[in-house]
């Protein structure tokens, strides 16, 4: 792997965080908006994000072993 490809990977792997911590955001908003309490909004916004990166994640695997 050289440092061109290391770079991308983190870069492409900072992405993929920052989206997932968009839909944490989101399903924050969405928990709050349909009138549920604080915490329990907070726990749906980790399972949205936690779902996400998780996705993604494994997408990015599929992704590099089919490009490599």
């Amino acid at each position: 792997m050289t440092t061109h490809d290391a770079m991308f990977l983190m870069l492409t792997v900072l992405v993929l965080v920052l989206a997932s911590v968009l839909v944490g955001i989101i399903g924050f908003g969405l928990a709050r908006w349909t009138g549920a309490a604080v915490p329990d909004a907070v726990s749906r916004a980790a399972l949205a994000f936690a779902g996400a990166l998780t996705i993604g994640v494994a997408l990015l695997g599929v992704l590099i072993t089919a490009i490599k």
